[in-house]
């Protein structure tokens, strides 16, 4: 979906400071109301209602305020920049410096929203929005992602980025590596690139939004994009990983050069060299468990993402550890009880799904409630808080377990469901399917 081209000069505004939220969306409802064809107050008072249930504040000063009308005879998108930023939430002492309201009818939400958080990922276009004086420059810093950021870029980037990558084309020749992996989405260009990219071995092009990239013919064998946002220097060659091992462009036995920078810092300056063995012993035991045939495998990458976050960083400073049943979920949910309120509960199944980029933090979050998450294997999150009881004997339980992941051998046992348990006090995650632990790291 090319999103950028769905907005217009017209749903372009420039809020004032310190603009209250609530009339930040009043605004953004204005402009919207002339496509959707309902009055401004019922649209900010379907957002208003959508937003005092989830908060929509992604990360990285953007907010995406958003409501389903059913009786809207359209959809449309508005887009308000704040130069100086803005409180969306309170208790945070974040700022929001670009808000996109989107109303729609029936559509489907997960690729809409999904598709507005990449193109805004990138640090180079929010910048270039940002800096924008007029409508006309947030349309074109849009439609031609990070032009104006990428002008502000140093020489020095640039040389850097282009000497990096031709050392990793030099290394993967002498080590005879089955590919090159180029992530440029710390730069946000291609432009250090200065001829074709070799061919053996091939190049691939690993990024978040391969629309941001001109149309030049560079020689890659392919562009290969991440469901992920937000990963970090230090994550984001373990994930990307995994996820291209799940596509099986990569397989046991190759050694792959990575070639990657850091997107807040502008660069891309660093190299590592990966034994595929070695490195990801962990996903090939993954590829023996037994799984629901149900269980996407996007889905199954995506908690284990998540999973592992909370592992190593906790939740606000504090250890977190929760519990993750997948797949088989007209099965699971006869061995589930809700003993508090389900978080989840009324909401449509395309506004709950783990794939959505703004649900992540609300997943780590609920993560300090006791209980597990239910997900069927499309991704849908059924509940959290979730009590799990089964009929299992105890003696049949693995030993040295506790509540968390006795839960998790009971409901694989019964089911053909994978639960991922992560433990609050070592830190450690496991997997659980055929009612044993079938890995733990």
């Amino acid at each position: 979906m090319e999103i950028e081209q769905r907005f217009s000069t017209d749903r372009i505004m420039f809020l004032e400071s310190n603009l209250a939220k609530e009339d930040c969306i009043v605004a953004l409802s204005r402009l919207v109301q002339p496509q959707v064809g309902l009055p401004p107050q019922e649209i900010a008072d379907a957002v208003r209602r959508r937003e005092a249930q989830i908060s929509t504040y992604v990360g990285h000063g953007v907010a995406l305020p958003h409501a389903r009308m059913e009786w809207a005879p359209s959809w449309s998108i508005a887009l308000g920049v704040s130069r100086d930023g803005m409180q969306w939430d309170t208790g945070t002492e974040e700022h929001t410096y670009i808000v996109v309201l989107i109303v729609y009818a029936e559509l489907d939400q997960i690729q809409l929203l999904s598709s507005i958080a990449r193109l805004f990922s990138n640090p180079l276009v929010r910048e270039s929005v940002i800096a924008s004086e007029t409508p006309e420059e947030v349309l074109a810093a849009l439609k031609r992602p990070g032009a104006r950021a990428r002008a502000t870029l140093e020489p020095a980037a640039l040389r850097v980025a282009g000497s990096t990558a031709e050392h990793a084309f030099a290394l993967a020749k002498d080590t005879s590596s089955r590919a090159v992996l180029l992530h440029p989405d710390g730069l946000g260009t291609l432009e250090f690139l200065e001829r074709r990219v070799p061919s053996t071995p091939p190049v691939f092009l690993i990024t978040r939004d391969a629309e941001i990239y001109d149309s030049i013919d560079y020689g890659f064998a392919d562009v290969i994009q991440l469901p992920f946002r937000g990963l970090r220097r230090s994550n984001v060659i373990e994930m990307s990983l995994l996820f291209i091992l799940s596509k099986g462009v990569l397989e046991k036995g190759d050694t792959v050069i990575s070639v990657f920078g850091d997107s807040e810092a502008r660069s891309l300056d660093s190299i590592v060299y990966t034994d595929i063995d070695r490195e990801f012993a962990v996903f090939f035991q993954l590829q023996s468990i037994r799984r629901p045939r149900d269980l996407q495998e996007v889905v199954f990458s995506r908690v284990i993402q998540i999973a592992s976050e909370l592992a190593e960083e906790g939740r606000e400073g504090k250890p977190a550890g929760t519990l993750f049943v997948l797949g088989d979920y007209q099965r699971v949910i006869r061995h589930t009880q809700q003993l508090v309120i389900n978080p989840f509960h009324g909401y449509d199944d395309d506004e709950c799904n783990i794939l959505d980029p703004i649900l992540e933090e609300t997943v780590k979050e609920f993560s300090r409630i006791d209980g597990a998450f239910v997900i069927s294997g499309d991704g849908v999150i059924h509940s959290a808080g979730t009590y799990v009881r089964t009929e299992v004997p105890f003696s049949d339980i693995p030993s040295g377990l506790g509540a968390r992941h006795a839960a998790a051998a009971t409901i694989t046992a019964v089911t053909s469901a994978v639960a991922v348990a992560v433990s609050e006090s070592t830190k450690r995650i496991s997997i659980f399917s055929n009612g044993e632990r079938v890995m733990v790291w």
